[in-house]
């Protein structure tokens, strides 16, 4: 079928819970654990202290307002989603999902659905509904191809997903909807250099900003305020303008029996780049398996597929005053954490680490290749990350190929050890009432009258 506003407002005004799948709805309120304690990882973090001191007190003349997570304060509901949906990203530990290669992360939105939930009185049925269309139609944009072979971000996907997802949740009627989506469609078209070369703050931001964008192109339909109706195939639009050609979509969740695209999201075990989480896990292996000390180490070769290579091993990643931003974007730095600490933690891209000369050394002993047999492989199998890893050590070389990361959808993790990292960022912040009681909302969410219990629980 061809990706039009019409094609994705029917889909999402006929989206109901009633319909939504089981491993679907599982998939969600275990995504939402996992988003909460990504953004309690990130409270302290400068880009979530830098919009709370300019946006996290706001009010607005029709009173609708929401809560700023950690901080409990009351802003205006756009305001709320940036700040809770950068929180979310900040770290790089949201989950992922991949289609040859290319990869999105729809969790960006659920922070800021559930600002739009409580915001409109929303039950957590609706709340799901919300969530299982944003990773439906962003998912469906990325499978598409478009985007990345000419540098633009898959943020721009979001401002599609955001404005139907965030429309479904307002109680937008058809029309309403897809002029949110021509507003939002024709507003947020992003770049790449939000996460290529030396990156900064924006990476974190840059989808929590788009999905803010959606939320007031929703407010401004409900409004009266119309958008282009055909933001994909009108003259000048997506179509002509960005994809060079029109496009196609081979299914919808829960249409002929076809899956929803939650279920193939990916939780990470690693703070950091989604490609870099096999290199990560082989790393680890390698060294535990082996009992190889970091000191003895001579080399470590990774071949991977071109976006990873690129994205994560261009020249800069080898510097030696890396920003946290980019370090978590960095091969080089990343695998001589793993094969330093036999781990990586959100710890590991402190300023204490980044400037240490043992993992400096270390940094400059790895070796970063594109190679076609990974290229193929990321084609064959679209929602693989392949990646080999090559450790020398004391003259042995150790060799490991993986294609699937921990976490992933085809190696997914334990719900003990999902609420394990969940605890592992929020138990220093919250109660342990406050714990139990998100893991009870996250566990039940579509059960939920409101989302208030979950809400208020996360206030420091």
């Amino acid at each position: 079928m061809e990706f039009t506003s019409d094609v994705i407002t029917e889909y999402a005004h006929g989206l109901s819970i009633d319909d939504i799948s089981a491993e679907a709805i599982d998939a969600a309120k275990r995504l939402v654990l996992d988003s909460v304690g990504c953004c309690l990882g990130a409270y302290t973090s400068p880009p979530s202290k830098h919009l709370r001191g300019t946006y996290g007190r706001l009010d607005g003349p029709d009173g609708r307002t929401a809560t700023v997570f950690g901080a409990g304060t009351e802003t205006l509901v756009e305001y709320a989603g940036l700040i809770n949906a950068t929180q979310v990203r900040y770290l790089d530990y949201n989950d992922t999902y991949i289609s040859e290669g290319r990869a999105c992360h729809p969790s960006d939105h659920i922070p800021a659905l559930i600002s739009v939930a409580e915001a409109e009185g929303r039950t957590g049925a609706e709340l799901v509904e919300a969530i299982v269309l944003a990773y439906e139609i962003e998912g469906a944009g990325v499978d598409t191809g478009v985007l990345w072979g000419n540098d633009y971000d898959y943020v721009t996907w979001g401002a599609f997903s955001g404005a139907v997802a965030v429309g479904k949740l307002m109680g937008l009627d058809y029309e309403q909807i897809r002029n949110a989506v021509g507003i939002a469609g024709a507003s947020n078209l992003t770049l790449m250099i939000s996460r290529k070369g030396d990156v900064s703050m924006w990476k974190g931001a840059a989808h929590p900003y788009v999905t803010h964008n959606a939320i007031q192109a929703c407010q401004m339909a409900r409004a009266g305020l119309t958008g282009p109706e055909r933001v994909f195939e009108g003259p000048g639009g997506f179509f002509e303008v960005v994809a060079d050609r029109r496009l196609e979509i081979d299914r919808l969740g829960g249409r002929d029996g076809a899956a929803y695209r939650i279920t193939d999201a990916h939780v990470k075990p690693f703070p950091c780049g989604y490609y870099m989480q096999p290199m990560v896990a082989g790393v680890r292996d390698l060294v535990a398996d082996h009992d190889v000390a970091h000191d003895a180490i001579e080399e470590i070769r990774i071949e991977t597929f071109d976006e990873a290579a690129s994205i994560l091993g261009g020249a800069e990643k080898w510097s030696a005053d890396l920003t946290r931003e980019s370090a978590d974007h960095s091969i080089p730095y990343t695998a001589a954490i793993a094969a330093i600490y036999g781990d990586v933690e959100p710890k590991h891209y402190g300023q204490a680490y980044r400037s240490d000369p043992t993992v400096h050394r270390l940094m400059q002993l790895v070796s970063v290749t594109e190679t076609d047999a990974m290229n193929a492989e990321a084609v064959r199998n679209p929602d693989s990350t392949p990646s080999i890893v090559r450790l020398v050590a004391d003259g042995a070389t150790y060799e490991t190929h993986v294609d699937y990361a921990p976490g992933h959808a085809q190696n997914p993790m334990s719900q003990a050890d999902l609420e394990a990292k969940m605890r592992s960022m929020a138990e220093p912040l919250l109660t342990d009432e406050q714990v139990e009681t998100l893991v009870d909302s996250c566990g039940r969410l579509e059960t939920l009258s409101t989302v208030d219990s979950l809400v208020d629980a996360l206030t420091i």
